[in-house]
């Protein structure tokens, strides 16, 4: 026998006979799942195959606008209606979708067809409403909220899209920054991984994901600047407009995760392959829709961001 081997076998001995194993030393059970989140890839294919499809009707429809933009809000309505009734009251599924139905999808024909401010008053009637399907104030608030929730992000987003020569424009860098922060935000925390944000609301988002998607907003609001022929002391303010907007897009997508804890769910549905649901794929393009609006409804004089336009 050798004496590289010997050596081994008498080692192995010790080690036995004190007690110490032979086995791997493996890593806690926290730390191998946070391994096998990030180096999941199973879902990509479906996730960027169907991010492809829905991003190409997407800026087609925000292109074409008029009945075609209010054609692809009013589909998107009608699923995340769905969406939310199967979350809220999935006991009583028919009733709480055609509620919601009925509160997001007249916001988005009034908003579309006669002015935001109808579109508001509409839901604000829709949610006096739900008082009479929901007895606690709990109840009520799941049934109002979801004609809220849903109906007033399309219908600011609509009335985005009419505001003279920067609405177009106005979209479509809504688009390019929150799909730039969630592309990034998924892929830096899967690379990177670290703390979590928020783990007992969303167990798989962490702050490496946030700073990546920031940066990445940041960098697609410098180049709609760019694009749209901004002024070149304007492209800076461009750059800080991308950061706010993706930091509010991935603070709505923790509110959509905090939802769904809320009703015990994982996903809004399945209708989206590698997504969820729609729900899931556009809650931060909600949160932004939201901010841009209230930034045009207050004043803000953007006009000035979008130079000479496309």
């Amino acid at each position: 026998m050798s004496i590289g081997r010997r050596c081994r076998r008498q080692s192995t001995s010790i080690a036995v006979a004190n007690g110490v194993s032979e086995e791997p030393i493996l890593p806690p059970p926290e730390q191998a799942e946070a391994h096998l989140e990030r180096t999941d890839w199973s879902d990509l294919g479906a996730r960027v195959a169907s991010g492809v499809v829905l991003a190409t009707a997407a800026v087609l429809a925000a292109w074409l606008g008029g009945p075609w933009l209010a054609g692809a809000c009013g589909a998107a309505v009608v699923a995340m209606s769905y969406e939310w009734a199967r979350m809220s009251e999935p006991d009583t599924l028919v009733p709480a979708f055609a509620f919601s139905l009925a509160g997001s999808l007249g916001a988005v024909m009034l908003a579309s067809w006669l002015r935001l401010d109808f579109a508001v008053l509409w839901l604000v009637l829709c949610a006096a409403a739900s008082a009479t399907r929901r007895r606690s104030l709990v109840g009520v608030i799941e049934t109002a909220g979801g004609a809220i929730y849903i109906g007033l992000p399309a219908a600011v987003f609509l009335w985005l899209r009419t505001r003279g020569a920067e609405g177009l424009e106005t979209v479509l860098a809504l688009f390019a920054i929150i799909w730039a922060a969630d592309s990034f935000a998924y892929f830096g925390g899967k690379l990177i991984g670290g703390p979590k944000v928020a783990e007992g609301l969303s167990p798989k988002k962490t702050w490496s994901g946030i700073i990546v998607g920031v940066i990445a907003g940041a960098a697609a609001g410098l180049g709609c600047g760019t694009l749209f022929q901004a002024p070149a002391e304007l492209r800076v303010a461009w750059f800080g407009i991308g950061a706010l907007i993706a930091f509010t897009g991935l603070m709505g997508d923790l509110i959509e995760s905090f939802l769904k804890r809320r009703f015990g769910v994982k996903d809004a549905s399945r209708l989206i392959p590698g997504h969820g649901g729609v729900l899931d794929r556009i809650d931060g393009l909600m949160a932004a829709t939201l901010l841009t609006g209230a930034a045009f409804a207050f004043g803000a004089d953007l006009a000035p961001l979008f130079g000479d336009g496309l």
